[in-house]
């Protein structure tokens, strides 16, 4: 049984948010409750903590969307405790006894997962993770704009106004249907508050230049106010990156711009929180979290503020660009690899949308643009990752086998029209076919990360981590590419000396 079908069927639901709300749990606990109510089933709404709610913004989005939140001391009568946005027994939500209890959340998990406890961290807001629980369920948002507005509203503040969108769930909820502007702008235009403005100007007077990247600190405060304050410290000449961070939940907030082609925010965004927290968003906007306690394991007794500054001094030499078409690597001297005969996909562009038509594929490793033509393929490897081919080069490389591709993947690709906005799932238009024998690459295993610059997009890069591996067709050394590490020793096999 669907989980929130199941959670419905319970006696006096109670959902609670973490002490002093933001936002997202707000919109979660908001969203969850009118699932209940289409379930004929009421529940309660409630926070607790030292602190009632008073920011503006949150205050007007009570208000305005008619959100029946309730300050507590005291447990309410309860049958089944649902937190949201918060993992009971946590440090940031007041504990009550509840019998039993489930949970929603998207931060680093606290407590083992039960089919009960939900914990999705890679998702950029606790309103993706109710969203996708409720379509998934059949809920119907557009007869409910209020609870998708809400949920947008939640994502929009949890994402620094959608710059840190992680997952392609993130973007999907942004995208799902239009959102009420007129609401989202009076609620993001009540965010900053007089002391606010004093944290936003104090951040500003703190920048240090390491590289060409601005590190500015912070005094503790909404992920919007740091994002504000990083939006104008980009627009200083001397940074063509920044980043803005402060002290938020246990470890450090981070906002990341960037204005150079050679950095995206995104991927200086993990860099930075590597084994220590998650980040994500896009190329000029992004964010993450770096953790206090991932801190002191793997640099014992370091500030997190010198921790970081030690980062971004690292990122300045960490890694090797490669221009396609523009390059001296001789991949002439590289090992020879086959590409082993493992089904695979491929779809045609045109049969997606009509051709000359602006289109972005959305996967987990981000979203790829191109525009549809006859002559454009889409390919899809085992993972789900896609890339743009030419249809000389997949006639010459690849068989047609009969029948459709069948693949399961976290995330199925999905295709958008960048003028229409609409958006088609890559699987019913994907077919099969296998690598010819014949077909070779050269390749080496990366010793430093390594920027590649297709010919597809001059303004995006693939980033090559330390082990996974820079390739060139055979037959065209210009066409350059990464090569996910697992993925590669997947789908190829070195060539022996006596197979050359």
């Amino acid at each position: 049984m669907p989980l929130l079908e199941d959670l419905s069927r319970r006696k006096d639901i109670v959902i609670q948010c973490h002490d002093v709300p933001d936002a997202d749990a707000i919109a979660s606990g908001f969203a969850l409750t009118r699932y209940m109510e289409s379930r004929g089933r009421s529940a309660r709404l409630i926070y607790s903590g030292k602190n009632r709610v008073t920011k503006p913004n949150l205050t007007l989005m009570l208000n305005l969307l008619d959100i029946p939140l309730e300050y507590v001391e005291e447990m309410p009568r309860c049958g089944l405790l649902v937190t949201v946005d918060c993992q009971y027994g946590a440090g940031n939500v007041r504990r009550f006894e509840a019998d039993d209890i489930a949970v929603l959340d998207h931060h680093k998990p606290e407590m083992p997962e039960s089919p009960q406890v939900v914990i999705r961290q890679s998702l950029g807001s606790c309103s993706t993770l109710i969203w996708d629980l409720m379509r998934g369920e059949g809920f119907g948002f557009a007869s409910s704009p209020e609870v998708y507005n809400a949920l947008y509203y939640g994502l929009y503040t949890d994402t620094s106004s959608l710059a840190e969108l992680r997952h392609p769930l993130d973007r999907d909820l942004a995208e799902f249907m239009p959102a009420d502007w007129s609401l989202i702008k009076r609620l993001k235009n009540s965010t900053l508050s007089r002391e606010e403005l004093d944290v936003v100007a104090g951040t500003l007077s703190s920048s240090n230049l390491i590289g060409g990247i601005g590190l500015l600190a912070s005094e503790p405060c909404d992920p919007n106010i740091l994002g504000f304050s990083s939006d104008i410290a980009q627009q200083v000449e001397q940074f063509n990156s920044c980043v803005v961070y402060c002290d938020y939940f246990g470890g450090i907030k981070l906002s990341v711009r960037s204005s150079v082609r050679e950095i995206m925010a995104n991927e200086l965004a993990l860099f930075l929180t590597k084994d220590v927290g998650s980040g994500g968003g896009n190329i000029e906007k992004a964010g993450g979290y770096i953790s206090m306690e991932c801190i002191g394991k793997v640099a014992p007794g370091v500030s997190p503020g010198d921790f970081l500054r030690d980062r971004v001094q690292k990122y300045q030499n960490n890694f090797d660009l490669v221009y396609c078409g523009a390059h001296n690597v001789d991949f002439s001297s590289f090992e020879r690899y086959r590409k082993l005969r493992i089904p695979l996909g491929y779809a045609h562009t045109s049969d997606i949308f009509p051709e000359a038509s602006q289109i972005s594929v959305r996967t987990l490793e981000g979203d790829i643009d191109t525009v549809s033509s006859a002559d454009t393929y889409l390919m899809i490897g085992i993972s789900g990752e896609v890339y743009p081919i030419k249809r000389d080069r997949f006639e010459s490389s690849y068989e047609i086998l009969e029948g459709r591709y069948v693949i399961e993947t976290e995330y199925m690709p999905v295709a958008s029209d960048k003028i229409s906005g609409e958006r088609k799932a890559l699987r019913p238009y994907a077919r099969t076919c296998v690598p010819k024998e014949d077909r070779f690459i050269r390749a080496s295993c990366l010793v430093k990360a390594t920027k590649v610059f297709s010919n597809w997009d001059r303004d995006k890069y693939f980033y090559g981590a330390i082990g996974d591996f820079i390739a060139a067709s055979e037959d065209d050394p210009s066409d350059v590419y990464i090569i996910n590490r697992d993925i590669f020793f997947k789908t190829y096999k070195k060539v022996g000396k006596g197979e050359l």
